[in-house]
């Protein structure tokens, strides 16, 4: 996706609506594929991300986001190519906007942990 040109909460916004919109689709296809491991840990903070997406305010989607890289970076061997990309693209996302906001470190912590888009896909 290019993003140049977007401010840091569009950016934000754009990757976050990648992830739900992949994983939770109405039918439920994707999100039965999943491993069970990473179904269980990312389903809950996802679906925050999606109501913060509908209802909240940039800071709230941050928060949400931060809170959703951190439950999956246990899983983060699991998640498959194209959600890990996503996921990449979402880090990123966060990483940019949230100077602007009160999650400083929430990226890094995730970082730290979360290993996707590497390895053997």
């Amino acid at each position: 996706m290019n993003t140049a040109g977007m401010g840091a909460e569009e950016k934000l916004r754009r990757a976050a609506t990648r992830v739900v919109d992949l994983v939770l689709t109405e039918d439920c296809a994707y999100l039965d594929a999943l491993p069970d491991a990473v179904e269980i840990e990312v389903v809950t903070p996802l679906s925050a991300v999606g109501r913060a997406l509908d209802e909240g305010t940039a800071n709230e989607l941050a928060q949400a986001v931060g809170l959703f890289l951190s439950c999956a970076a246990p899983v983060a061997g699991e998640i498959p190519a194209d959600l890990a990309e996503a996921v990449t693209e979402l880090r990123a996302g966060l990483r940019e906007y949230e100077p602007r906001g009160s999650w400083r470190g929430l990226v890094g912590a995730a970082d730290k942990r979360l290993d996707i888009g590497g390895g053997d896909r």
